[in-house]
């Protein structure tokens, strides 16, 4: 009974600690800021993208933001991909494209340079990242620029929602808005943890005051760096839990693509330092403990571990989840977290590996 009094006291400071992040992003993302005349250049950095692009250019098209640009950075492909830019280019004079044609070495490796390219190019008071997988809400960007009304604040960090159709899309659904959810409590609570690069914007101003990806220690996830420079440089960041500046991204189609999305991630979050060893005591915590009740035969104690585990993580995804309007979401939310349990084992294992393999590029 004291293993278990202490589990749970350790899972319940940890869910109120992040409880207290999520009201904070909640109320943030409530705001209204004033009117601004702010000019938006959006980066899209497409490798062979010719399948997801058409949806993506189509999102884009509707936004009704005469003060932006769309800049599609074909960054090598080997498929259609300039083609479609092409055609899509012919029907908005908004979307422009550049054409990367020699791999980069140093910290402009993958998907920073391509990046970094169509920053260069750009010509927005404010730099909205994205990729090509992903689709536009209508309304996005007049929503992410009021944000920037505030003229302290220098980056917006956005959720993510996947468009699911199976039981394996439903699941990482669910991951990725709990990873959004304890990212933006993180943030609310002057501890960037992470974000997602394909709902990122900055001011064009701060990128160069921080110096941009050239400056920035190449990362597979070049955007938890990019915010760690921001929040290092004492700049204000906001990741406000809002629907209204969610995008909607595909998840990966088979295991062998979510492995690779999982290890990239584990790599990358070797920058967070002592943060990340933080949450890998968590998950021993909860495996160790389980691990010894089933044992001991304490059946009871496990289920109360678990059922701990699974309430603690609701209380915090609950919020987030009506917060961002998708309470259609609802059922799948305990079956989520089960997932997410079983998937710490997973990252333990990829824990070993050093190569990350991901979208045709090998990186060390």
């Amino acid at each position: 009974m004291v293993l278990i009094d202490l589990v749970l006291t350790v899972f319940i400071a940890k869910t109120l600690f992040f409880a207290f992040g999520v009201f904070r992003s909640r109320r943030i993302g409530s705001l209204s800021f004033p009117d601004n005349s702010l000019t938006v250049s959006v980066i899209i950095p497409a490798r062979d993208e010719a399948e997801n692009l058409p949806a993506c250019l189509e999102s884009m098209m509707k936004q009704k933001a005469e003060f932006c640009e769309f800049i599609i950075v074909n960054d090598r492909s080997s498929d259609e991909t300039q083609a479609v830019i092409d055609t899509f280019a012919m029907r908005d004079n908004r979307i422009k494209s550049i054409q990367l044609t020699e791999e980069r070495s140093g910290n402009l490796r993958g998907k920073p340079g391509a990046i970094h390219a169509g920053i260069m190019a750009s010509s927005g008071d404010i730099i909205m990242m994205s990729d090509a997988d992903c689709t536009f809400p209508d309304g996005l960007i007049q929503k992410v620029t009021c944000y920037f009304g505030n003229e302290a604040v220098a980056m917006i960090a956005g959720f993510t929602t996947i468009r699911a159709e199976s039981l394996f899309h439903h699941m990482q659904d669910m991951e990725w808005l709990m990873n959004h959810t304890l990212a933006s409590a993180g943030v609310a609570l002057g501890m960037p943890l992470g974000c997602f690069g394909n709902n990122l914007s900055i001011r064009a101003s701060v990128y160069r005051e921080v110096g941009g990806y050239p400056e920035i220690p190449f990362s597979v996830t070049e955007d938890l760096l990019l915010l760690q420079r921001v929040a290092h440089g004492g700049y204000t960041i906001l990741y406000p839990i809002n629907g209204e500046n969610a995008v909607s991204t595909l998840p990966c189609k088979d295991w062998k693509c979510f492995v690779s999305q999982q290890h990239r991630w584990v790599r990358g979050s070797d920058a967070l330092g002592w943060k990340k060893h933080l949450f890998v005591f968590f998950a021993i915590i909860f495996w160790g403990s389980l691990l010894f009740t089933m044992i001991q035969g304490d059946y009871i104690g496990a289920v109360s571990i678990v059922g701990m585990r699974i309430l603690g993580d609701c209380f915090l995804i609950l919020p987030a989840l009506t917060a961002i309007r998708r309470v259609k979401q609802l059922p799948w939310v305990i079956p989520g977290m089960i997932f997410m349990m079983f998937i710490e084992i997973l990252v333990a294992m990829l824990l070993l590996k050093r190569d990350v393999h991901w979208k045709g590029q090998t990186f060390r």
